[in-house]
């Protein structure tokens, strides 16, 4: 199971403050990166990121990757190219091959996605003392101009708790649909919560919700109405009950 997800963050139309630089991850910043993954990250399993961490900087698997790092640059000398937010993606080459091959098709028929590539949002975060500048907005713009130069992409996807109501705002403004619910999909601080899988469509692609997704939520919406009902009467019998009792004690 997949246990990366982009952190909550509000949709933002400004371009970030002229402070905020952008440039590609180095294996530098490797201590600063473990530092934040393990602040903005707290989900997952038992899986070290290092490993990962250290190999994608190595520029091991470069032409699979696009890494973007943001730099705040009037913070004091020792600070000032010290990461901030960043966003890591791989690129999956067989699009038929992915968890999303029942949700695209790429032009006419979805038998031309056997040579059609996917780009995967392995992690997008920003610390929170920098959110709400539109460095998130930033980040996903550019990673899908990445994807959309990729002539074999049809889309960019991502996970996201399904709580996380920023998060989604955001990727729903940037045309990301929600294709599938993942139920019990990220273990968090002893909780399992949903996950919500999206996608980006690129290069004449067109994006489909699985039916299963589309039944889950009418009934995950009933249920919700339904039980908002019978708390509404609770309530109402618990006060009738309570007024009938001062009554009795009034009387007596």
């Amino acid at each position: 199971m997949t246990t990366t997800m982009a952190t909550s963050t509000k949709v933002h139309n400004q371009p970030p403050p002229p402070e905020i630089r952008f440039r590609p991850l180095l294996l530098s910043d490797l201590a600063t990166l473990l530092h934040i993954h393990a602040k903005i990250f707290p989900h997952g399993n038992d899986e070290d990121p290092s490993l990962f961490y250290e190999q994608m900087l190595s520029n091991e698997d470069s032409d699979k990757m696009m890494t973007l790092g943001a730099v705040d640059s009037s913070r004091p000398d020792d600070k000032s190219d010290e990461i901030i937010g960043y966003v890591v993606t791989t690129k999956i080459v067989n699009a038929s091959d992915s968890e999303l091959a029942d949700n695209i098709v790429a032009g006419e028929s979805s038998d031309k996605l056997d040579n059609k590539s996917l780009v995967y949002v392995m992690w997008l975060g920003v610390l929170e003392a920098y959110r709400n500048r539109g460095i998130g907005t930033y980040l996903m713009k550019e990673v899908i101009e990445y994807a959309s130069k990729i002539p074999t992409c049809v889309g960019i996807y991502l996970h996201a708790v399904a709580e996380n109501k920023a998060a989604i705002k955001l990727y729903k403004k940037m045309k990301f649909k929600c294709v599938r619910r993942l139920r019990n999909y990220y273990p968090i601080n002893g909780k399992l919560y949903d996950g919500l899988l999206f996608v980006h469509c690129l290069n004449g692609a067109r994006c489909y919700r699985s039916p299963k997704y589309i039944f889950v939520n009418i009934f995950i919406d009933v249920v919700t109405l339904m039980l908002g009902h019978v708390r509404s009467g609770l309530k109402s019998a618990g006060t009738r009950l309570r007024k009938i009792k001062q009554e009795r004690q009034h009387r007596s």
